[in-house]
């Protein structure tokens, strides 16, 4: 029964993973494209966009930037046999160097690339790249994956986990099948994540090409300089890894001799509050160390990007023979410095610039100069956009924090609610726990119902939402609508009741997550 169950399962998703587009049967052929895909739907494309200002710091308006980019995107559509399918390209307010498309066929581009790309080559290469998805419906791949989760979570059985630690305390054969449906998952849906970024390069490199644009200078230079960001930000995320592990073992040393406190405060004891804290630490440094471990192994096998310098190697090789014989195309520098410099364009560039600036001074608690900065960054073009607004408040606040400063910050946000276009959801979700945590529980209220009522639509939203209505203490409100997200939304509903948690279910549910990861890492470990 069991074997059939699993059969089954693995029947349906390889069924799935051959006739979808990112499976193993379906590869692109650089210098080819494919049949145009017919009967699609689109998403509705405002609605999409709402959704993207719900997300980190917004969108940035850059109306004349905007305008050379979706250009440069009916270039791409129309070399591509679909000049008349939807789709704009807008700007995040990110420095990272990101860009990632959706099913209503929008693509978003982060400020980092617009501050980072050296040619119209460059940019037209992630353009097209990013539209290679949309052109091959890739975000079908969400929902078969949604439907993957729901067959397999119950057909697949861990039997290695079972066996390990099917006995465990609070560990049971529930726990191994959710546990071995994941593992699996992530082996198969990155699978076709990887298959998706080789072929949507090979989509990307053949309109390219058919525009007459540099592959050194437009594909090339993109992804290595991708690769190199990649690198960089790596190293980031270790250094901040390891900081993150001297903190929980300072804490749980801490935490150890707190306890042990009441024993008396003579020599012997002190000395064994000491050792106490130190095997404290350790087992909380092995727990975190095994933990981000495993987290960092199992990337390795699951990660949803293939090596960008694999995929650079591997699209150079076939576009080299296409390119041999033919005169090499110049580089399209001077219309990219020329959009660059447009008045407009130059000066929100560069005042997002400052407002990193002055970021930068306020993590250095140099509170002056950090207004100084912010105030130029919240001003021409950007008066009324998120980043620059929130960065200014935090430096109206200052290091004290009185009533006349908090006020001016909570005016600061003000100005970008009340722009219709540069409205951004995590300003309101800050000045309402803002008003929440001074005691204005009313006032709160009203602004995260406001945002709430603009951002209905937008599933990112509402895990924030339900997270503030029960914190304001009407947890019923927060299930009730964390229950309207998992029907409305299905994706984000995991988050949605994760947010909709009392203080207390959320104690409990972390103690039994403690409790298992311990019973496991015991006998994992022999113990």
């Amino acid at each position: 029964m069991r074997a059939t169950a699993l059969a089954g399962a693995a029947a349906l998703l390889a069924s799935a993973c051959a006739t979808l587009p990112g499976g193993d049967s379906f590869v692109v052929t650089t210098g080819e494209l494919p049949p145009v895909p017919t009967g699609r739907t689109w998403p509705d494309a405002a609605q999409d966009v709402r959704n993207q200002r719900a997300r980190g710091n917004g969108l940035v308006e850059m109306p004349e930037m905007q305008a050379y980019l979706n250009g440069l995107l009916a270039k791409v559509k129309t070399a591509a046999g679909v000049p008349n399918w939807p789709g704009a390209v807008y700007i995040t307010a990110s420095n990272d160097l990101e860009a990632y498309c959706t099913g209503a066929g929008n693509i978003y581009l982060s400020l980092g690339w617009l501050s980072s790309a050296e040619s119209e080559d460059e940019i037209v290469a992630i353009l097209s790249h990013e539209y290679g998805h949309v052109y091959l419906d890739y975000h079908q791949l969400e929902g078969a994956s949604n439907t993957a989760d729901k067959m397999a979570l119950w057909a697949s059985v861990g039997m290695v986990l079972a066996q390990k630690a099917g006995n465990a305390t609070g560990w049971g054969i529930g726990d191994s099948m959710v546990a071995s449906y994941l593992l699996g998952k992530g082996v198969l849906v990155p699978a076709w994540g990887r298959q998706q970024e080789e072929n949507a390069d090979r989509f990307g490199a053949t309109v390219s090409l058919r525009l007459g644009y540099s592959f050194t200078q437009g594909f090339k230079a993109f992804l290595e300089r991708q690769d190199t960001w990649e690198q960089q930000n790596a190293a980031r995320r270790e250094a901040q890894k390891q900081r993150v592990l001297e903190q929980v073992k300072l804490a749980a040393a801490d935490n150890a001799r707190k306890k042990s406190a009441a024993q008396g405060n003579d020599a012997v004891n002190h000395a064994m509050r000491e050792m106490q804290a130190s095997l404290e630490s350790g087992t909380a440094g092995l727990f975190q160390s095994v933990d981000s471990g495993v987290r960092d192994l199992w990337g390795q096998f699951t990660e949803s990007h293939p090596s960008t310098s694999a995929r650079l190697d591997s699209l150079t090789a076939q576009v080299m023979p296409l390119m041999a014989g033919k005169p090499r195309p110049r580089p399209s520098v001077e219309p990219w410095t020329r959009a660059l410099a447009q008045k407009r364009s130059a000066a929100t560039l560069k005042n997002y610039q400052l407002a990193a600036d002055a970021q930068g001074a306020l993590q250095a608690q140099d509170f002056v100069r950090a207004r100084k900065l912010a105030l130029d960054a919240a001003s021409g073009p950007t008066a009324r956009q998120a980043l620059p607004l929130l960065t200014l408040s935090l430096a109206e606040i200052g290091p004290g924090g009185n009533g006349m400063q908090m006020q001016r910050a909570a005016m600061v946000l003000d100005r970008n609610l009340q722009s219709e276009p540069d409205r951004a959801w995590t300003v309101y979700v800050t000045r309402a726990n803002g008003l929440l945590g001074s005691g204005q529980g009313r006032a709160a209220q009203t602004v995260m119902d406001q945002g709430f009522t603009y951002f209905n639509d937008a599933p990112a939203a509402w895990p924030d939402a339900i997270r503030f209505y029960g914190q304001a203490g009407d947890w019923n409100r927060a299930k009730q609508l964390a229950a309207q997200c998992a029907s409305r939304f299905p994706t984000y509903a995991n988050g949605c009741n994760t947010a909709a948690l009392t203080p207390a279910e959320k104690a409990e549910q972390e103690r039994r997550n403690e409790q298992k990861a311990k019973s496991l890492v015991d006998r994992l470990t022999k113990k």
